[in-house]
């Protein structure tokens, strides 16, 4: 392939790019329904419902959690159903969400909590992502993770 075709073929990509991505966000219902499984989410962490985390969790599900450690899901069902987490507040805010096709959703949000965590108190506001797919009609968080920004 020569040169010119190959600029010629990265330039069509470039283009097409930007139109898939902006379809995939205009995409409001799977927003909405990403938006209404982050608040479920939350309402599931407050109340440590492991069983409703084992079915919204995908297989192979990995967190980089603010303290600088990595948790897979059965870590963290461990951790729920231990109860090593116990809640006093936690509240989201500023949800956004930007869909990658019907079947891949990315939310990031601020997550403030007061919470002891294996005996210490812990209390923060945090920036977070998770990854969302769709596993045959089902969504899961396959990915998840949050900062601490200073000052916050």
């Amino acid at each position: 392939m020569t040169k010119a075709k190959v600029l010629a073929v990265t330039a069509l990509l470039c283009c097409l790019t930007p139109t898939i991505n902006l379809k995939g966000q205009a995409d409001g219902g799977v927003v909405q329904k990403i938006k209404q499984l982050q608040q479920d989410n939350l309402n599931a962490q407050l109340k440590n419902d492991a069983s409703w985390m084992a079915r919204h969790l995908a297989d192979g599900y990995q967190q980089g959690n603010s303290w600088g450690a990595w948790q897979t899901k059965d870590d963290v069902l461990k951790s729920m159903r231990d109860n090593k987490l116990k809640w006093n507040s936690g509240e989201i805010s500023d949800v956004h969400v930007t869909t990658f096709g019907p079947n891949v959703a990315v939310s990031h949000y601020t997550f403030t909590y007061d919470a002891e965590m294996n005996g210490t108190h812990r209390a923060r506001t945090i920036l977070c992502s998770d990854t969302w797919i769709n596993d045959s009609g089902a969504w899961k968080t396959a990915a998840s993770h949050c900062s601490f920004v200073k000052g916050m």
